[in-house]
């Protein structure tokens, strides 16, 4: 990053009253956890229709071998330096609210002491039916059995009642955690710095969030490879890597005055 728009976002950064930051899957691709709308996305791979309700209901043998590759996805992966440098900000009072649509639980383990998960989390499943909650290894076959059909395995049934277990997460069709989105809107509404990371903020409804904190008098920092469509409110872009330019910040942030 130039040196000038670092320092000049770290004294913008270091004067907020109240910085807020929507996260999005391009912090965790450096932990090697796929994003899904770049160029080379998960959703460019496979359809976007094996993360919905409908395939859940009607396709199990589908959409459970899916998820089961992400969860052992993101076990086998943690946190990179983007996640580790906002909870360091978190920690000295540089970051007031941590928004995220990721599902992969790397900002706790990182140790910010509170998230706003929009898109729920995928380490934890629980029952349809009697609505338990499990670890989401739970959601994964002990062995590989070829005897068994994919997706509908002793693995997929709540060892409480014997009912659908499914991932926590927000699947398309489905609202978001009411409570999680209205303190995300009332944050949004509230900063005077708005910091998105890694989002292709084409998903809604949490790329408004970012638009009405710049209608609100926010400046808006935006740090994604890729263009976004609201690039053209931002009074800072940066197309660099996420992890890179979070840890630069952070150390420019929390050195010591000039």
């Amino acid at each position: 990053m130039d040196e000038n728009v670092l320092r000049e976002i770290s004294a913008s950064w270091r004067g907020a009253r109240y910085p807020v930051v929507l996260t999005g899957a391009g912090i965790s691709t450096e932990s090697g956890v796929p994003d899904f709308r770049s160029s080379k996305g998960l959703w460019r791979q496979t359809p976007e229709e094996l993360s919905s309700i409908t395939m859940l209901e009607r396709k199990p043998e589908l959409f459970y071998p899916f998820y089961q590759d992400r969860i052992r996805n993101i076990l086998a992966a943690g946190p990179n330096a983007g996640h580790f440098g906002l909870s360091r900000l978190m920690e000295h009072g540089y970051l007031r609210v941590l928004i995220t649509q990721n599902i992969d639980g790397y900002h706790q383990l990182a140790g910010a002491p509170e998230v706003l998960e929009l898109h729920g989390t995928l380490r934890k499943v629980s029952c349809m039916r009697c609505h338990a909650a499990f670890d989401s290894r739970q959601m994964l076959p002990e062995a590989e059995d070829e005897t068994l059909t994919p997706g509908v395995g002793p693995e997929c049934q709540c060892p409480e009642c014997g009912g659908r277990l499914r991932p926590d997460i927000v699947l398309f069709g489905e609202g978001l955690p009411e409570r999680a989105w209205e303190k995300a809107m009332r944050a949004a509404r509230r900063a005077d710095l708005f910091v998105v990371v890694g989002s292709s903020l084409t998903v809604g409804p949490a790329n408004l969030l970012p638009e009405w904190a710049a209608d609100a008098g926010a400046r808006l920092l935006i740090i994604n490879r890729e263009a976004t469509p609201l690039d053209r409110l931002a009074r800072w872009v940066v197309r660099e890597s996420a992890g890179a330019v979070i840890s630069a910040l952070v150390d420019s942030i929390l050195a010591e005055p000039v």
